[in-house]
């Protein structure tokens, strides 16, 4: 064993920083640490001659998350035997060896006066003590340890539904204004939780005990936000500090230390008076996330910080985990870490009513004069069978709302809180401009009796869109290889729609003969146009299963450019002679090939063996499609539906296909159960975005069958999806670039990617480092972040940057086109998710089961107040942080020592003669 004579224990603050062992004395067995000590000192107090060292030195230390008070002490250690008995027999195994070696010394001298028998003696029994010594491998152990603070870990929930009352609603007779979260009077679940946590004292009494560290959590848990630690507190800078920094003391990297001893109010019990801070912590736990996953971050969390200096974890939310793992493996990984949990429950334990949009559609921008449907979702708890009443305002985009007017409403019966009710309203604008619609609902007052409910949240009762209304027609190349039927319809439909001009190419007309024929077009076309400016001045193309040999290599180029740098838009109507053989040969039509979105089939001729064409088969409407505007077809009546799809017959063939292209997307699948194969029916249309421009596929040229359902079934399906494919380069309004936002609605707090495609006034990628966006929220003011889009370095001429809305609203960002006194735009709404505002009671039962088993409890957030720092005791405990042996007997002296005392017993011994 280790035998340490005599400990004396002094404190010293070590300057470094402590070595990674944060946790180690969690992993250390008391007991047995208990054990050696009490044997160490036995041992020590039995051979206290054997003492060499003890060193003594005292000093404070203060770490920056919390305050560590070290303790090091030195002693010299012997190996000894670990018991008594091991003890006697060694000291009496070393009387032997001492014994012999003097007998033997005594008796060879006998002859000898006395000093020279002393003399021969001596330095043997020196040496014997030497080698007894290096035997007992005798080191110097310097050992520092500190006494690690207690800690807790605050998880807050930042979820947006910490946005909605704290208390009961019929508690408080006010209703909210339109444009409130909650109604006046009452204070948010966020807003408690902060008074609870800051302006109460809660964290600052909790933080002369504990080492206080405070996450955050909706979607992900983030954190620590912020670290406090008796008057330190250190705050994270994750967001901008819009303070001035007058009472930040040291800034360290992404961290903000903050030293609240040094303010004049803050005195004790109220270490956070400090305003800076306050509003630092409530920035830091906004309610902005889409989601709130409880369980899976609350695992995360234990399993992060869990320990024996842990105190505890105290979660404060309204319980209500609404993705990710339950909460199930939280509590059971706390109860095997042993660590407490303490649930602090906030907001109302009772079913509250809420009425929200769930979601609202409408085409970007029309044509004058052409209807256009707005649909309207709407969804609500606590109304079941109540009727609801959604308005739909008209205004001028960008405008204050002074010349908002009403131009229709609706009633609704919500008949299942889990399902929502579709509203259409159709409208039709006759003056070209931007206008913006705003759908809002309420309970209807005749479904109530008069009387007035008050809505849990009026946030989310409102929904917009903006949509523009043009009097330019959209340019349309029509591309056949013959005078098919379908094609012969579409051209026909095109002509006469006053919202679009076309040309066609009908690929059987020579130049010979092109004065001969008349087509129902602008202009007839007898090649393909030669250069891009010529190409450029169309919006779409559609081909009838074309002879893409017709082009040249340099034509096929840059038509591959016009569609994915210049927003084209392109449909691929499927044939039987000049399909299959662009299929065959794929690389010589690698630029156009990559424009289908779907890979096609290069054995139409084996394929047509299995695949009849005896009798129609219909198309199915997959998910997508059933979302999908342009594929609401219209009956003889006028009604657009895309129910329709299921009253139609079908087609007889559709081109097979070998799957996909990464990204695209089936709306329609051809019933004819032959033709399934390894990726199940093959579509009849298909869509892609390819660069800044989209493409659609279809399977054959037999749409013009939708006739039979009515003649504007099949108008408006063809007009409908060329304003579809051509909605890129409507939107991007000049030749100078294009502005494209991943989504355009999103949730506060969720990152929406800006990308812009800029072109210099030679139409040529635009050279440039960043160019300046400018974002303006729904009351008008600017988002100062981000300011600038940044290129992105994957192509020259795009920029990018990502920005995260703080609250709804609608915003309106603009990017000035440089050298050009044009600017692009885009909307970008911001709507709370549904996923919160479904369920937003306090779940009691879900937050008293996870204090289960671990000793822990459910408090109220009033009773948090009072009763939490009783419930989580001090557990501050030495842990061991540096350890040091140094070996006392390997020196090169005791050796020559060893060497000179039996050099000189053999001298002796030569001089009497007795060797």
């Amino acid at each position: 064993m280790r035998c340490v004579p005599d400990i004396q224990c002094c404190h010293e603050s070590e300057g470094r920083n402590p070595s990674p062992i944060h946790g180690q004395f969690g992993n250390a067995k008391p007991a047995e640490q208990h054990q050696k000590r009490n044997t160490v000192l036995f041992s020590g107090a039995a051979l206290r001659w054997l003492t060499l060292l003890a060193a003594f030195a005292f000093r404070p230390a203060l770490a920056l998350a919390q305050e560590v008070e070290t303790q090091s002490f030195q002693a010299t250690e012997l190996d000894l035997p670990e018991s008594t008995a091991g003890i006697l027999i060694f000291g009496g195994l070393i009387s032997v060896l001492f014994w012999i070696a003097f007998r033997t010394s005594w008796r060879d001298s006998r002859f000898l006066k006395t000093p020279w028998r002393l003399g021969l003696l001596i330095p043997r029994l020196l040496v014997l003590i030497l080698v007894v010594a290096i035997t007992l491998n005798p080191r110097q152990r310097t050992q520092v340890t500190r006494i690690e603070k207690s800690r807790v870990g605050i998880l807050v929930d930042t979820s947006s539904s910490m946005a909605f009352p704290a208390m009961d609603v019929d508690q408080s007779g006010n209703q909210a204004p339109p444009d409130a979260a909650v109604p006046q009077g009452m204070k948010s679940r966020n807003e408690a939780v902060t008074t609870a946590l800051i302006e109460s004292g809660l964290l600052g009494q909790l933080a002369r005990t504990h080492a206080v560290s405070v996450y955050t959590f909706d979607s992900t848990l983030r954190g620590p936000v912020a670290n406090m630690n008796g008057d330190q507190l250190q705050i994270s800078d994750a967001e901008p500090n819009e303070e001035s920094g007058e009472e930040a003391v040291r800034d360290t990297p992404g961290k903000t230390t903050l030293d609240l001893s040094e303010q004049p109010e803050a005195g004790e019990g109220a270490l956070l008076d400090s305003q800076s801070a306050k509003k630092r912590l409530s920035q830091l736990m906004q309610a902005t996330g889409s989601e709130t996953r409880l369980g899976e971050s609350l695992h995360q969390l234990i399993g992060q910080i869990s320990g024996r200096t842990l105190s505890g974890v105290v979660v404060l939310t309204d319980g209500r985990s609404n993705a990710g793992i339950d909460t199930s493996p939280a509590r059971v990984r706390a109860e095997r870490s042993g660590t407490r949990l303490i649930t602090v429950g906030v907001g109302s334990q009772r079913p509250q009513i809420n009425l929200w949009l769930a979601g609202m559609q409408s085409p970007a921008d029309v044509h004058k004069g052409d209807p256009f449907d707005i649909n309207v979702v709407v969804q609500g708890t606590g109304i079941q069978n109540q009727q609801v009443l959604v308005r739909l305002f008209q205004q001028s985009a960008g405008s204050d709302g002074k010349d908002r007017k009403q131009v229709d409403e609706a009633s609704v019966t919500i008949a299942d809180e889990k399902i929502p009710v579709s509203l259409r309203f159709t409208q039709q604008l006759p003056v070209p401009g931007k206008y913006e619609f705003v759908a809002r609902t309420e309970v209807s007052s005749d479904s109530t009796g008069g009387v007035v409910v008050t809505e849990m949240t009026l946030d989310d009762n409102e929904r917009r869109r903006e949509v523009e209304v043009t009097d330019r027609k959209i340019r349309v190349l029509l591309i056949s290889s013959g005078p098919m039927r379908d094609y012969q319809f579409v051209r026909n439909t095109l002509f006469r729609h006053s919202g679009i001009e076309s040309d066609v190419w009908l690929q059987t007309v020579t130049v010979d003969d092109a004065e001969f024929v008349t087509q129902e077009a602008a202009n007839t076309l007898t090649q393909f146009p030669s250069t891009e400016a010529q190409l450029f001045e169309y919006d779409v193309i559609v081909a009838f299963d074309p002879d893409w040999s017709r082009l040249s290599g340099e034509q096929q180029q840059y038509l591959n450019r016009w569609v994915a740098e210049h927003s084209g838009g392109m449909v691929l109507v499927a044939g039987d002679i000049y399909t299959p053989r662009m299929a065959k040969d794929a690389e010589a039509y690698r630029n156009i090939a990559v424009l289908y979105p779907v890979l096609l089939n290069r054995m139409l001729p084996e394929l047509q063996l299995t695949q009849r064409s005896d009798q129609p088969w219909p198309l199915k409407l997959t998910p997508e499609g059933q979302a999908t505007e342009f594929l609401k077809i219209a009956d003889a009546s006028g009604t657009a539906t895309t129910d329709l799809w299921k009253t139609f017959k079908g087609i007889y063939r559709s081109y097979p296909i070998r799957g996909l292209r990464d990204g695209a997307v089936t709306l329609l699948e051809y019933g004819n159960p032959r033709a399934r194969t390894e990726i199940g029916q093959p579509p009849f249309l298909a869509s892609q975005f390819f660069g800044s421009g989209r493409t659609v596929f279809l399977g054959s040229a037999e749409t013009w069958r939708l006739r039979e359902i009515s003649p504007q079934g099949h108008q408006r399906f063809w007009t409908s999806l060329i304003r579809e494919v051509g909605q890129g380069r409507r939107s991007r309004g000049n030749a100078r670039g294009l502005l494209l936002l991943d989504r355009n609605e999103a949730s506060p707090g969720q990152s929406v990617n800006i990308r812009a495609q800029l072109y210099d006034q030679r139409l040529q990628p635009l050279q440039s480092d960043s160019v300046t966006v400018s974002i303006i929220d729904a009351d008008g003011r600017p988002v100062s972040v981000p300011d600038q889009l940044n290129n992105d370095g994957r192509g020259t001429g795009q920029f990018r940057n990502n920005f995260r809305p703080p609250r709804p609203g609608v915003y309106r960002i603009s990017v000035p086109v440089p050298e050009s006194s044009d600017v692009l735009t885009a909307m970008l709404e911001v709507v709370r998710p549904n996923l919160e505002s479904q369920n937003a009671t306090q779940d009691v039962a879900g937050l008293m089961a996870l204090t289960e088993n671990n000793d822990g409890k459910y408090l109220s957030i009033a009773e948090a107040m009072a009763e939490l720092p009783d419930l989580l005791p001090d557990r501050s405990e030495p842990v061991i942080i540096d350890e040091q042996l140094r070996t006392l007997w390997d020196r090169s002296w005791l050796m020559y020592l060893m060497i000179a005392l039996l050099a000189l017993e053999w001298g002796l011994r030569r001089v009497v003669r007795l060797s």
